[in-house]
């Protein structure tokens, strides 16, 4: 989803960014008061089960958002283009989950919070999607 300059986006990559950009405002709001409470303050269980999920919308709207980008994205190429990047996104993620959880298994590494693994799927997204510009860069010149 790399461009020069915001008119060689195409509409559903406008619509999309701007998406992701008001659910991370949301996230980067409503994140740090709910962890300062919960470390600061005495909650009840329902008051973290509510807090847990208020954190959690943000990121599930930002998985939604990709669903929504891929039906209403009419650019073939960008699609396609944008299926690849989620499924190497999604099988890099899945093989280092495995591999982190058997070293967890045996003792070898700590335990990491299961919500670090849509974090890691996004980075590595974004890591194919940079690779893949630069190569395509490279290639066309």
């Amino acid at each position: 989803m790399f461009a020069a300059k915001q008119s060689d986006l195409t509409p559903a990559q406008r619509a999309h960014i701007r998406r992701i950009l008001w659910l991370l405002l949301a996230y980067a709001i409503v994140l740090p008061p709910l962890v300062w409470l919960r470390a600061h303050r005495h909650v009840s269980d329902a008051v973290s089960l509510a807090m847990a999920i208020a954190a959690s919308l943000p990121v599930l709207g930002i998985f939604a958002s990709w669903g929504r980008y891929l039906s209403d994205e009419r650019d073939e190429y960008h699609q396609a283009l944008t299926l690849r990047r989620i499924a190497v996104a999604t099988n890099a993620t899945m093989g280092a989950a495995v591999v982190w959880g058997f070293l967890q298994a045996f003792g070898v590494m700590p335990l990491v919070e299961a919500y670090w693994v849509p974090f890691l799927w996004v980075v590595m997204q974004g890591g194919f999607g940079c690779v893949s510009f630069f190569a395509r860069q490279n290639r066309d010149s």
